[in-house]
């Protein structure tokens, strides 16, 4: 029985790093069996992003393609790749990521294992410079990598969580999207604009509504964090927008009301003995507070200004 798999690549304007990410797929060691074919949803590039696609499609061992997208966001570009896929299962990866050559394989043989509908895997950190020394890994989950050495060391169930799901690295069954639906192009990045959450959300759906979904520790990828990011400014920014997005999203959020005051205390006691990484952790969890409440309040002011709520 022939299985077939696609492997998606949404992208941006990141032709500078997309040739090494097609590279990385075109070098998969596949299970007999497999076909595979590679879609790269190209949104609204207006770099070299479509000579960099011909060119790794002409060394690559199955089908690579391009299709444009006009509309610019994530969720976009995402639900354009499952409208164009042909494969039974769905794998994504951002296109600043490089995988094992074994990604797909673990990935395949661990759904079709458990039986899941929705995986994420591994997600390693490929600095761009060295961190600076405040980067520590309790920061990692900002830039949407993973502490494999915390993983590991941590019961196994413990990786089977929401917040170790992330979406440079997820595989789909397509009959996971009929059930569950796509993801919500409310949400997700939009130019410059930071706010996120529809990867999360649809996770979020999936667990919700009885899908059975699961984290893959040997499907990794290493995703590139850029020397521009590692800074306060971009991680409190995406902080903010992050909350925004749980909020728009109607999300479960561990945003009580008293999460300000304890995270403002614990970040006053971190800088009191010079810890800078929990300073930044704990203002981070600050920043994320105060979207998800403007976010709420968006969401509350749109819905008193609606027609239907002055009918």
């Amino acid at each position: 029985m022939t299985l077939r798999l696609t492997l998606a690549v949404p992208t941006h304007n990141r032709a500078a790093t997309l040739g090494d990410t097609l590279r990385s797929l075109a070098a998969q060691r596949l299970p007999e069996g497999v076909t595979a074919e590679c879609v790269v949803v190209d949104n609204n590039s207006t770099d070299h992003t479509a000579a960099v696609v011909e060119e790794s499609a002409a060394h690559a061992p199955f089908a690579m393609r391009r299709v444009f997208e006009p509309r610019t966001g994530s969720s976009f570009a995402r639900n354009r790749a499952l409208d164009e896929a042909r494969g039974g299962f769905i794998l994504f990866i951002d296109d600043d990521a490089v995988a094992e050559p074994d990604w797909a394989r673990e990935m395949l043989a661990e759904m079709e294992r458990r039986g899941l509908d929705a995986a994420c895997g591994m997600v390693l950190p490929r600095w761009e410079v060295a961190p600076p020394p405040w980067l520590g890994p309790s920061l990692y989950v900002r830039f949407a990598v993973h502490d494999e050495r915390a993983l590991a060391s941590a019961p196994p169930a413990a990786a089977e969580a929401l917040h170790n799901y992330f979406s440079a690295n997820a595989g789909f069954r397509r009959s996971c999207f009929e059930r569950f639906g796509r993801f919500r192009e409310d949400l997700g990045v939009v130019g410059g604009n930071p706010l996120s959450g529809e990867d999360t959300e649809l996770f979020a759906r999936i667990i919700a509504r009885g899908g059975a979904m699961g984290f893959v520790p040997g499907a990794r990828v290493f995703h590139l964090v850029p020397a521009a990011r590692m800074n306060r400014r971009y991680l409190v920014r995406k902080a903010f927008a992050f909350g925004v997005g749980t909020a728009l999203a109607r999300g479960r959020s561990h945003n009580r009301l008293d999460k300000l005051a304890r995270n403002a205390w614990r970040m006053a006691a971190a800088g009191a003995r010079g810890d800078r990484e929990r300073v930044i952790y704990h203002q981070l969890e600050c920043a994320n507070f105060v979207g998800y409440w403007w976010g709420r309040l968006a969401r509350l002011r749109a819905t008193s200004g609606s027609p239907a709520s002055r009918a």
